[in-house]
C-alpha cells in the first residue's frame, strides 16, 4: 500500500509539474510565436508550437476585414495599457499623525500647469514630482541617485534624468538621450552618474544599456527640443518658462527678422511681376522659403528639398524574388512603376515609402547629404493582437520578451539572428516614433522594434540575406504586433522620381 501511495503521489506531482510548464508556456507564447530553442542559448525553451498553432487568445489578424482588424486592435490596445499599468501597492502610511474622521478627498487630479514647488529640493520619497511619475506607471529610480547629488543639470530636472535611465524601455526615453547627448546638462548628469557608478553595479549596468542604445542611434539627426511624448516641459525642466535646447540666448529678435525678411522678399516678388503666387506642385513662396531656411539655420539642420512625397513613383524590380524563389518569406510587390501611397518619417533617420498594396514598404536610410545609403523592401507577413497583459509580456517582458530576444523564429520554423545589437542576452527593442503622411492626413505611430536576419541560401546574384522586422504598432487606442519580411535592394534600381 505504501508503495502504491508513493506511485500515486509521484504521478500527481508529475501532472502538477506538467501543468506548471503549460502555464509557463502561456506566459511565453503569443499568436503562434515563442522564443526559439535553437542557437545555443541556455534560456530559450520553445513553447506553444513555434511552427504553427495558436496557443493563446491573441491570434493573427492578417488578411481580416478592416472592421474585424480594427476591433481586434482596439482590444489589444486595452490589453497593452493593462500590461504597462503599474501594479497596485499598499498606500503609503506616514506613521502616527493627526486623526481624520473621514478620508481626505481627491476628487480632482493634481494640476501641473505650473512646475511644482520643491522648497529648494526634493522633500523625501513622496514629493509631488515623484508622484507624477509613479501615477503614470514609471519605474522610480533609487532615491540614492538624486539625493546624493545635484538636483538639476543645466535646465533639466535631476529626477527626470534618473527616471529616464530607469525606464529605457519606455517610449521616448532612449530618444531623449540620443537627441540631447551633446547637451551640456546631459554631460553634467552623465559625469555625476559615472561617479556614482564606480560603487554601484546596478547603475553601471543601466549606463551600459544606455550606451548600447546610443550606439544604435549614432548619426541620427538631433532635435534639441525633443521630449518624450508623455512628459510636459514643466516636469522635465527646472525652469518651465525656458524652452529646452534654446540655452540662454535671447531669441526675441527672431520674429521681427522673419517678418522683415519675408516682407522684403515678398516685395521683390511683387515688383518682378505682380503678387506672389500660391505654391503649386510642391513649390514654396519666397516667404515660406525664408521661414524654412531660418528654422533650419536656428536648429542647425541642413536645408534640403523634400525628395520623398505622396504620389511619387518608384520602379520595382522583380528579379530578386525570381532569383530567390521559395527561399524567401518576403512577399513580392507589384513589378514596374508603382505610386507611393504614404510616406513615413522615423526619428531614427529612416524614410518609409508605403506602396498601394497595403503590405509593402520601402525603407531607406539617408546619409548626411540626404541620399539613400541603405534600402530594404519589406512586406507584412503577419499581424498579432495579444489578448491580455500577460500575452503582451511574451513580446515585451524586459527579461524574456520575444522582441529583443537574441533570435526570432517564424511560423515555418526558420530562425533569424538579431541584427541590432547582436549578442547572447535580450536587449531592449528600439523605440521609434513614425510620422506617416498620406493624402489629406498625417498620423503618428509608436513602435517597439527589433530587426533579425538569416542567410537565404539563394545562389548569387539572388539576395543573400532575408530580414525579419518585428515591431509593435501603437496608434491612438489601437495596438498590435506586426511581423514583416524583407530583403536588401539597390537604391539605384528604384529609379526614385
Amino acid at each position: 500500500m505504501r508503495k502504491r501511495s508513493r506511485i500515486i503521489v509521484g504521478v500527481l506531482g508529475g501532472l502538477l509539474c506538467l501543468s506548471a510548464v503549460a502555464d509557463g508556456a502561456h506566459a511565453r507564447a503569443s499568436g503562434g510565436y515563442s522564443r526559439p530553442s535553437s542557437g545555443g542559448y541556455s534560456r530559450t525553451p520553445s513553447f506553444g508550437g513555434g511552427s504553427g498553432g495558436y496557443s493563446r487568445g491573441g491570434s493573427s489578424i492578417f488578411g481580416s476585414s478592416p472592421g474585424d482588424r480594427g476591433f481586434s486592435q482596439e482590444r489589444s490596445g486595452t490589453a497593452l495599457g493593462q500590461y504597462r499599468a503599474p501594479p497596485r501597492t499598499q498606500q503609503y502610511s506616514p506613521g502616527p499623525g493627526p486623526s481624520y474622521s473621514t478620508a481626505p478627498s481627491y476628487n480632482t487630479a493634481p494640476s501641473y500647469n505650473t512646475a511644482p514647488s520643491y522648497n529648494g529640493g526634493y522633500s523625501g520619497r513622496y514629493s509631488p514630482r515623484q508622484d507624477w511619475y509613479a501615477n503614470r506607471g514609471w519605474s522610480m529610480p533609487s532615491p540614492s541617485y538624486y539625493n546624493s547629488g545635484p538636483r538639476s543639470f543645466g535646465v533639466w530636472d535631476g529626477l527626470f534624468l534618473w527616471s529616464l535611465l530607469s525606464n529605457l524601455g519606455r517610449s521616448g526615453s532612449g530618444e531623449w538621450f540620443s537627441n540631447h547627448r551633446d547637451d551640456p546638462g546631459y554631460q553634467q548628469w552623465r559625469a555625476e552618474a559615472e561617479r556614482q557608478a564606480q560603487t554601484n553595479t546596478e547603475l553601471r549596468g543601466r549606463l551600459d544599456q544606455l550606451d548600447k542604445q546610443l550606439a544604435d542611434k549614432q548619426g541620427a539627426v538631433k532635435d534639441p527640443n525633443y521630449l518624450p511624448p508623455d512628459v510636459p516641459a514643466n516636469v522635465a525642466t527646472v525652469a518651465p518658462t525656458r524652452t529646452p535646447g534654446t540655452g540662454s540666448h535671447n531669441t526675441g529678435w527672431v520674429l521681427p527678422v522673419v517678418l522683415l525678411g519675408g516682407g522684403g522678399l515678398g516685395y521683390l516678388a511683387y515688383a518682378r511681376g505682380g503678387r506672389p503666387s500660391a505654391p503649386t506642385g510642391g513649390s514654396m513662396t519666397p516667404l515660406a522659403q525664408a521661414g524654412s531656411l531660418l528654422r533650419n539655420k536656428l536648429s542647425g539642420a541642413p536645408y534640403t528639398p523634400d525628395r520623398f512625397r505622396v504620389g511619387m513613383t518608384v520602379t520595382m524590380d522583380p528579379s530578386p524574388f525570381i532569383l530567390a524563389g521559395a527561399a524567401l518569406q518576403a512577399p513580392a510587390p507589384a513589378a514596374g512603376l508603382v505610386g507611393v501611397s504614404a510616406v513615413g518619417r522615423v526619428d531614427a533617420g529612416l524614410i518609409r515609402l508605403y506602396l498601394p498594396d497595403g503590405r509593402s514598404m520601402v525603407q531607406l536610410h539617408l546619409n548626411a547629404a540626404g541620399l539613400p545609403d541603405e534600402c530594404r523592401l519589406f512586406g507584412t507577413i503577419d499581424e498579432i493582437t495579444p489578448a491580455d497583459a500577460e500575452e503582451w509580456g511574451a513580446w515585451l517582458d524586459p527579461v524574456e520578451g520575444m522582441i529583443g530576444w537574441p533570435q526570432f523564429q517564424t511560423k515555418n520554423g526558420k530562425t533569424y539572428d538579431r541584427v541590432w545589437a547582436p549578442g547572447d542576452a535580450r536587449t531592449p527593442p528600439r523605440t521609434l516614433t513614425e510620422t506617416i503622411e498620406a493624402t489629406g492626413a498625417t498620423r503618428t505611430i509608436k513602435h517597439e522594434a527589433m530587426l533579425y536576419a538569416a542567410d537565404t541560401g539563394a545562389a548569387s546574384p539572388g539576395p543573400a540575406r532575408e530580414y525579419i522586422l518585428v515591431q509593435t504598432v501603437e496608434e491612438g487606442t489601437r495596438a498590435f504586433v506586426q511581423i514583416s519580411a524583407g530583403i536588401d535592394i539597390n537604391p539605384a534600381t528604384l529609379q526614385l522620381a
